[in-house]
Formats: structure tokens, C-alpha cells, sequence
């Protein structure tokens, strides 16, 4: 070999060297934005902040929720279009720099019109961030050779976004306490500007699986043909969007609640927190609960009956102590149970119609709280402690009539 071909081969191997070095630093650098994403201040004051500072009304924070919910899905398709054709890596530092501007949109003036603009700017975030973050990572997997470690990653990456969010909850609770809410929602933006920050550090994979984007109605079209035909995946979505959907409005009343209890701010990031880790603990006891039941089913009706049970004792009593108890419950069994039902869920769909049946599923859900939001929050001004009670005895009563049988939940 010539002195000349073992210099180019030497300067071929410092080059690879070099992209190795940048693509093995992606996996930090996007853990970092990970958890820098999930450090949200705001999260267990929003109630207030909308209520307090922002002078709305129950039913109004709702309407904002539709709007939040009708943009993502009209956002969804056009902006995935920026990652496919311009790069991931400029579509998550569009994301964060403008979730930073809908953060700093909420703080400018309490009115409604100027959230509305912020839900809407916040639902163009999410939309440009939405799958980037994955896509990135197991990307990067694929060009290291590491792919088979992808599992573990997502996992580690999991529980390291549970565990900001429950600082940053904490810590926004304590904040608020002390400082106000609008300069808790203010400080919401620093995570983000760091994130945007260090996102120009990622270097960009090669696309190894391109995927061709559908119209909403095209897929929802697909996805619903498949559903029509498996009636064993019929009963699980009817069961898991109904309880899924009673499950979510949890999440709005509980500040409301305390508020009402006189519980001070200072609390509700320690609670929301206690929110979170009773998910992570009812998770891990899925598969002990099935051996004690000795079925599938009893587990699925025991976390439907249970989290109705807690909003029951949520909306019944007065006490501070058994409403946070009833809280947990929800929150715990009614939040975790999704999970379990996605996982029998997939057992029904083949591969090839996988993403398409559980984006319908998605779809199907959004439709149902773009038209209840608002009505629930009527409801709620009207009579909360009604609405809870309501939808703790619907939860009760649909686990005696739930279509799920024991022959459609299969490992």
C-alpha cells in the first residue's frame, strides 16, 4: 500500500472516529433535554395561575384545553413534514424555542384570548417535538450499533423525566408559595432555553426509517377499519377511552379541591409529586395483583372500580386527610391503568396496522375531551363535588358492564 493510500485510509479513520465520538455524545445530550423538558415549574400551581392570576373561570380553563387539544391534532401532520424534510434536530430546537415563547405569552397579560394564544403556541411545541426526541435516540442507536440497547435506554430515560417532573413540581409548589405564580410560570421558561441551548450540540442520524405521512381522516379511516373488525379489540378501547377520559379530569379538579380546602399552595407540588410515584408503584404491582386475583380481569375491574372508589372519597368528604387519599387512589389506579390496557391492546393488532390503530385510539380520545372539557367545567362550577361523585359511581357501574372478557387479555 502507498504512503498516499495509508494517509487517506488514517484520515478516514479519524474522520469515522470523530462522527462515533459525536453520535455517542447525543445519548447525553438528549437525556439532558430530556429531563430539562420534563422540569415543569407550573404543574402542580396551574389551577391557581389560570384561576388566581389570570382571573378565569373553571369552565374557561376547559375551553383552553379544547383549544390545546384541537391544535396538536391540527398541527400534527404539517409540522412532522419539518422533521422529514428539513431534519429532527431543527424541529426540536423550533420546539423549544417555541415552548419558551408560550411560556412567556402566559405571563404577558391575564386574559383569555392571550392563553388562548399560548395553548396554541404550546400545542405547535409539542407537535414539533412529538416522536423527534425517540426517532433521534434510537437513530443514533442504529449508527453506533447499539440498537439492541434501545429498551434500556427508553427506560432509563423514563424514569429520569419521572424524577424531574417531580422536582420540578416540588419545587414550583414551593416557589409559588414564596414568589407568586406568574414568576412561577416565568421560571418555566429557563429549563427551556437551555434545552434550545444545548439542542444545536446533537449531531443529526441518518434517517434509517422513513415514514410516509398520512392526513388525520386517512389514518383515522384505516385504523377504524381495523377496530370494526376484532371484536375483542373493540371492548378494550371502548373500556380504556372511557376510563381514561373519567381518569384525566383528576388531574384539573384536584387543585380546585384543595384550593376550596384552604390547603396552602406551598403543599401541592409534594402532592402532585405523591401523584406520580403512587403510578410508578401501581405499575410494578400489575403482575404481583394478577397472581393474587388469579385473573386478568379482576385486576383490570379492580383498577377500574378502585380508581371510581377514589373519586367517591375525593368528592364525599370534607377531611383533608381522606380527600388526598381518595386523590391518590384516582390518580394512581387511573392513570396507570391506560398502560395495561395498551399492552393487551397490542396482542389484537398486527404490525403493519399497529401505528394507525393506536393513533385512531388517540383520535378517538381527543374527539371525546375537545366536546366534554367544556362541559365538565360547567359542571364543576355548578356543583364539583356532584361531578365527582358522577364520575366515581359511571367508574363503579361500567366495571359491571365492561365489554372486556378474560379471553381478550392475552401476554
Amino acid at each position: 500500500m502507498s504512503k498516499t493510500k495509508i494517509v487517506e485510509k488514517e484520515m478516514v479513520d479519524v474522520v469515522m472516529s470523530d462522527e462515533k465520538k459525536a453520535f455517542q455524545r447525543n445519548i447525553p445530550i438528549l437525556f439532558a433535554l430530556n429531563i430539562l423538558m420534563r422540569i415543569h415549574f407550573f404543574g402542580s400551581v396551574m389551577i391557581p395561575f389560570f384561576q388566581d392570576w389570570g382571573g378565569l373561570s373553571f369552565s374557561e380553563i376547559m375551553i383552553l384545553e379544547s383549544i390545546f387539544t384541537g391544535a396538536i391534532f391540527l398541527f400534527e401532520i404539517p409540522m412532522g413534514t419539518i422533521a422529514d424534510k428539513f431534519g429532527r434536530k431543527l424541529s426540536l430546537n423550533l420546539s423549544y424555542i417555541t415552548n419558551t415563547v408560550a411560556v412567556l405569552v402566559y405571563v404577558m397579560y391575564p386574559r383569555f384570548y392571550v392563553f388562548a394564544i399560548g395553548e396554541i403556541i404550546w400545542a405547535l411545541a409539542l407537535a414539533l417535538n412529538s416522536g423527534t426526541n425517540e426517532a433521534i435516540i434510537y437513530d443514533t442507536l442504529l449508527e453506533l450499533g447499539r440498537e439492541k440497547e434501545s429498551k434500556k435506554i427508553f427506560a432509563r430515560m423514563s424514569s429520569y423525566g419521572l424524577v424531574a417532573m417531580m422536582i420540578g413540581t416540588i419545587t414550583g409548589g414551593l416557589i409559588a408559595s414564596v414568589g407568586g405564580l406568574r414568576i412561577t410560570m416565568t421560571l418555566s421558561a429557563i429549563p427551556l432555553v437551555l434545552a434550545f441551548a444545548l439542542s444545536f450540540f446533537l449531531k443529526e442520524p441518518s434517517k434509517h426509517k422513513l415514514s410516509k405521512k398520512e392526513s388525520p381522516l386517512r389514518i383515522f379511516q384505516k385504523g377504524w377499519k381495523n377496530i370494526k373488525e376484532n371484536k375483542g379489540l373493540r371492548g378494550l378501547i371502548v373500556d380504556m377511552v372511557l376510563l381514561s377520559v373519567i381518569a384525566y379530569y383528576a388531574i384539573w379538579i384536584w387543585q380546585r379541591r384543595l384550593m376550596i380546602l384552604n390547603i396552602n399552595i406551598s403543599y401541592f407540588g409534594l402532592i402532585h409529586a405523591g401523584m406520580m410515584l403512587i403510578q410508578v408503584i401501581v405499575l410494578n404491582l400489575i403482575i404481583p395483583m394478577e397472581k393474587l386475583f388469579g385473573s386478568k380481569k379482576r385486576v383490570i375491574l379492580f383498577t377500574g372500580a378502585g380508581m371510581g372508589i377514589g373519586y367517591i372519597l375525593f368528592g364525599i368528604s370534607d377531611n383533608v386527610i381522606i380527600t388526598i387519599v381518595g386523590m391518590l387512589i384516582t390518580v394512581g389506579l387511573g392513570f396507570s391503568r391506560p398502560v395495561l390496557m395498551k399492552n393487551y391492546m397490542q396482542k389484537h393488532i398486527q404490525s403493519e396496522q399497529r401505528a394507525t390503530t393506536l393513533s385512531t385510539v388517540s383520535m378517538i380520545r381527543m374527539f371525546a375531551l375537545m366536546i366534554l372539557n367544556p362541559v365538565i367545567g360547567i359542571l364543576v362550577e355548578m356543583n364539583m363535588v356532584a361531578v365527582l361523585l358522577g364520575l366515581g359511581i359511571v367508574s363503579v357501574i361500567w366495571c359491571f358492564f365492561t365489554p372486556v372478557s378474560e379471553e381478550y387479555l392475552h401476554d
